[in-house]
């Protein structure tokens, strides 16, 4: 019975690894992190509604004055007049209380210029996330 005892412990060893194998999550996190990649993005429209593509597109940390948001050209306008602010490769950017991220776009056919505040999350947390602020800028 006693030489069974290590091969029982060493199996549950074994078992509690392969369950949790995998799933990292940040010291002080409550949950378990998941494998998505997350996103925040913010959607430019018309006044008809219309879906338009913005000049001009800034995200800017106003806590540390810097550019925030994918820096792969083209990468965040794959849907018409959606603009990716954050990912989860800003997370060791932004402060876990989150930061005010000052969004601005230019409608390329009035020359209006829109500028939102959204207060994303990053930090030790798993992914980023929107505390708040709009999902969409109309112009008038």
């Amino acid at each position: 019975m006693l030489m069974k005892l290590p091969v029982l412990l060493l199996l549950v060893l074994v078992l509690f690894y392969c369950f949790n194998k995998g799933r990292v999550k940040p010291v002080g996190s409550p949950t378990a992190c998941t494998d998505i990649f997350a996103s925040i993005g913010v959607h430019f429209v018309d006044k008809q509604g219309q879906s338009i593509s913005v000049q001009n597109f800034q995200a800017i940390d106003l806590r540390t004055r810097s550019s925030i948001g994918p820096m792969l050209a083209g990468y965040g306008t794959l849907v018409k007049g959606y603009y990716i602010i954050a990912d989860d490769g800003d997370l060791s950017k932004l402060l876990t209380a989150g930061d005010d991220i000052q969004v601005s776009g230019t409608d390329p056919a009035t020359n209006q210029t829109k500028t939102v505040t959204i207060k994303i999350a990053g930090g030790c947390t798993c992914h980023v996330s929107k505390i708040s602020g709009a999902d969409q800028i109309t112009f008038d």
